[in-house]
């Protein structure tokens, strides 16, 4: 009798990581992140054939991801459904837990789906409050330490620029909220994302920066504000009032003849 041979063990182990390999492929598939470089401004959505066949591959990716994840907790939760009407305690929490995961992968997917669609229409480079937005979006796949520190920043970085933006000469202030917004905080964030050492240090140096610069510009624009109004009152409320006669008209007497 011919006795079938055992599948060696580099097979085997071939055959149960082909399913892991194929789920990481799908995964670094569906980051709607660019290919990683030393170019901070690789960060900014791009337009190009090349960034259209993969954002359509990424989409395509993550729908899979999406589909795969559903068709298993959704098979799941019918199983552990069948367990809950036969009085199984057991089964009714893992059945909630089933649904909290179901709902967890709707989140992520719609995530990533929003950032797909914000690259497709990409801000341009010069709008430094753009570049801002960019960077707002790509933060959000950072780990939560790194992410708090990041949004911080941008946003402090965001009310700076809005403060500095009016002026009409580049000041110190205004020259460091555009530096940060086109040079320094996309070197962090890149950094952040290859896990190159802790970037909240510098991440709450230039928050703490730009927060002071936006102070300053809120308070300059309120002096601004303050001086404009004291001068339109002083230059037009003396025309509301009547230039006043003199006292012997208003006791009926005449002007005194001219010489």
């Amino acid at each position: 009798m011919h006795t079938p041979r055992p599948l060696r063990s580099g097979a085997a182990r071939r055959l149960l990581r082909a399913p892991l390999r194929l789920t990481r492929a799908l995964w670094r598939a569906a980051q709607p992140w660019p290919a990683s470089s030393g170019d901070p401004w690789a960060l900014v959505p791009q337009t190009g054939r090349g960034t259209g066949l993969r954002r359509v591959a990424g989409l395509g990716a993550l729908a899979l991801l999406t589909l795969v994840g559903l068709s298993f907790l959704g098979t799941l939760t019918v199983l552990l459904g069948i367990g809950v009407a036969s009085g199984s305690d057991l089964a009714g929490w893992l059945l909630g837990l089933t649904l909290l995961l179901a709902a967890v992968l709707l989140g992520w997917a719609r995530g990533r789906a929003r950032q797909w669609q914000a690259q497709a229409h990409p801000l341009p480079a010069s709008d430094e409050l753009g570049q801002l937005r960019a960077l707002h979006a790509q933060a959000r796949a950072l780990p939560r330490s790194d992410r708090a520190a990041v949004l911080g920043a941008l946003q402090a970085t965001a009310q700076a620029l809005q403060a500095t933006g009016g002026e009409g000469t580049l000041t110190r202030d205004a020259f460091d909220a555009r530096q940060a917004a086109r040079e320094d905080l996309p070197e962090l964030l890149a950094a952040a994302r290859r896990g190159r050492g802790a970037v909240q240090p510098q991440l709450q140096l230039i928050e703490t920066r730009m927060t002071a610069i936006a102070e300053r510009g809120r308070a300059a624009q309120a002096r601004a504000a303050q001086a404009q109004a004291t001068y339109l009152q002083d230059k037009y409320a003396a025309g509301d009032t009547a230039p006043e006669e003199p006292a012997f008209l208003e006791a009926g007497g005449k002007s005194p003849p001219r010489r």
